[in-house]
């Protein structure tokens, strides 16, 4: 069925495309894996290395498969955890007739959320005579705390247990995290009824979805059948980090029994970090299976880059530098290790700042991708320093990066859209941030329109108001947003957008009052006193760093690590943080070379492997050390160190800066 779909005359065609030139995918030094996977259209797993360009090496292959798919009626499924792979093959294929034509039926290219949510869980919902207006966690929990009974919220708070126990994992509305809480107590009941009423009124938390899906499979076990003859080619993007869940479930529709679909998957068994504390990978079909096609060659950094983070990989695997791109037309840079103490935490950023501005030329500064991440951004003021990115930089906002949440506020959806536009100046961004905010206020306002769709928050909004005299507000609102860049004075807010925003939101959730709860979700935030001195230049509410305060010269996005896995920067901070021990301070060996990989041969010869904790620790910095082309930088306590170990690193090619001895000396 897919022999020939793909020959090596379409390889350099598609290399092109995809901005690569046509020896794109050639075989480099004898390695001709690129070639090879571009070919292969068995059920195999592609474990690729960071910057391998997997998600590159997908979209290609899509642009051929679709130039020479034969069926009229039969699809090519994508999947993913994020739209990745759908952004790229709108900024690659997006004017192609192979781009278009992968938008359209019969295929699907998606979040398996949104796969989950299109195929299974609503026509079964549907035929249950259920009316699904809206599914996010955020809205479903509000709707069902309403409803519980006083007494009984307070019964839930004396026992620690908060909003997130009205999640239920069996269709009956029972299981979930519900503490101590015995099945046949009143309060238990309660919060079952609360789940049910909530979800017949239509309002549905994210995973709850598979709940439903599973049911229909148990139910009309042909519907796998029918989609396997639907999508008999399946790709998985990410899928390293797909939960039990998600795998079991994907499992079941595509591969378990007979005639399978022909599935790829795409990922790095290296980088499975979960955005929950204490979420696990799959034990049904995980990543990687039985048949793998290493990727092992990076086209995003240097050999000498490759070198020093390789060792954290907790498989591990020949990761060879072939990078960095040729568009910034300077060279790697050393890696850095920025030193500090309790009384300089907050001057590493301005270090970091001044470092960059030396390290670059004013056309890299101004083209290229700056962040500082760290492995914990909600801050314990308490904690031991360095906690969180909040002991570096006072201001940080930890919802703004948080990419797993929704934002609580239409200001954040601004704020988070101005973050994300950093490095590329994609407007489209903030317009569809605004269409979000908008049909989230009027979620909140009791509208009932659903966000179930295929189309951009835009196009929904405009779809919408399109016969309503708030579709001209509209318009006047998207100018203010794109004039301002998303940065809106509070007057302007006051005076201009919010008049506007109101008339929008009466009108998608057809009601002729703004309640309070709006009313919150629309106020804007009161910026306190500006501090003084260098911590004024942290005060921003979309975790923009710039530097220096007056004039700035470069831009740096301050994140979480979760918020940047799978991006590309020009030189990422990895700042240490604190889970139960500081996670640079314990990686201390790696980053000295005497440890290597997530096990070792004990006395007697046979493998041990690092503890959980640990396993988990290597994975994320392995993710955050992995994102820049040029320049890597850590920032460590000085105490951490013990004599001669700075040393070590200098002789490993590491610049070392102490911020300790500007401040006291």
């Amino acid at each position: 069925m897919f022999d020939d779909l793909i020959r090596e005359q379409d390889v350099a065609w598609a290399a092109a495309l995809m901005g690569l030139g046509p020896e794109g995918f050639a075989p480099v030094d004898g390695d001709d894996s690129r070639l090879q996977a571009m070919l292969n259209l068995d059920t195999v797993d592609f474990e690729a290395c960071p910057g391998s360009g997997k998600t590159t090496l997908l979209v290609a292959k899509l642009a051929v498969l679709t130039t020479r798919w034969p069926h009229r009626h039969q699809g090519i499924c994508v999947l993913s955890h994020t739209n990745a792979a759908r952004n790229e093959i709108s900024a690659k294929l997006g004017n192609s007739a192979a781009g278009i034509s992968l938008t359209r039926y019969p295929h699907f290219v998606g979040t398996i959320h949104s796969f989950v949510n299109e195929y299974l869980a609503l026509p079964w919902l549907r035929s249950k005579g259920i009316e699904v207006r809206c599914i996010d966690t955020q809205i479903a929990l509000a709707k069902r705390w309403g409803i519980l009974p006083g007494n009984t919220r307070w019964t839930l708070q004396q026992r620690g247990l908060k909003e997130s126990c009205l999640i239920y994992t069996r269709s009956n509305y029972t299981g979930g995290r519900t503490g101590n809480l015995g099945p046949k107590t009143p309060t238990y009941q309660a919060l079952v009824n609360a789940r049910r009423a909530g979800s017949e009124q239509g309002y549905f938390c994210f995973d709850e979805m598979f709940v439903w899906a599973n049911e229909l499979l148990d139910k009309r076990p042909e519907t796998a059948a029918d989609l396997r003859q639907r999508f008999p080619l399946v790709f998985v993007d990410e899928a390293q980090d797909n939960s039990e869940e998600q795998s079991a479930l994907l499992h079941r529709v595509f591969c378990a029994g007979d005639v399978p679909s022909r599935r790829q998957r795409f990922g790095d068994s290296n980088q499975a970090i979960y955005a929950r504390p204490g979420a696990d990978g799959a034990d049904t079909d995980p990543f990687p299976g039985a048949v793998v096609h290493p990727m092992p060659r990076s086209y995003r950094f240097a050999q000498g880059m490759a070198d020093e983070v390789k060792g954290l990989g907790v498989t591990p695997q020949a990761l060879i530098g072939a990078g960095p791109p040729l568009h910034h037309d300077v060279a790697p840079q050393a890696p850095a290790l920025f030193l500090f103490d309790d009384a300089t935490v907050q001057s590493v950023l301005p270090r970091y700042g001044a470092y960059l501005v030396a390290s670059f030329d004013a056309a890299v500064l101004e083209r290229g991708v700056f962040t500082a991440v760290a492995g914990v951004h909600d801050l314990d003021a308490n904690g031991r320093v360095p906690h969180a990115m909040g002991h570096y930089a006072p201001a940080y906002d930890p919802n703004c990066a948080r990419k797993e949440a929704a934002p609580s506020s239409f200001a954040q959806y601004l704020a988070r859209a101005r973050f994300a536009m950093v490095g590329s100046g994609n407007t489209d961004k903030l317009i569809n941030a605004t269409a979000s905010a908008l049909l989230a206020a009027s979620e909140v306002a009791g509208g009932t329109h659903g966000r179930m769709a295929r189309k951009s928050p835009h196009r929904r909004v405009t779809d919408l108001l399109s016969e309503t005299e708030a579709h001209a507000g509209y318009l006047a609102l998207l100018e203010i947003v794109l004039a301002s860049r998303g940065e809106i004075s509070e007057a302007d807010w006051q005076a201009e957008a919010l008049p506007c925003v109101e008339t929008i939101v009466k009108q998608l959730s057809n009601t002729e009052a703004i309640g309070n709860e709006v009313g919150v979700f629309l106020g804007w935030p009161h910026a306190g006193p500006p501090p003084e001195g260098e911590a004024a230049i942290l005060v921003r509410n979309d975790n923009l760093f710039a530097y220096p305060g007056k004039e700035p010269q470069v831009q740096i996005r301050l994140g979480s690590i979760h918020s940047v896995k799978g991006e590309t920067h020009t030189a990422t901070l990895v700042l240490d943080s604190f889970y139960f021990d500081h996670h640079l301070s314990e990686l201390k060996p790696w980053l000295l070379g005497t440890k290597v990989g997530g096990s070792r041969a004990n006395a007697r010869g046979r493998t041990e492997f690092e503890g959980t904790r640990m396993l988990g620790r290597l994975k994320l910095h392995y993710v955050a050390m992995t994102r820049p082309t040029h320049l890597l930088c850590l920032a460590m306590r000085k105490d951490a160190f013990a004599e001669g170990e700075l040393d070590i690193l200098t002789g490993r090619g590491w610049t070392i800066i102490d911020c300790c001895e500007q401040a006291h000396g």
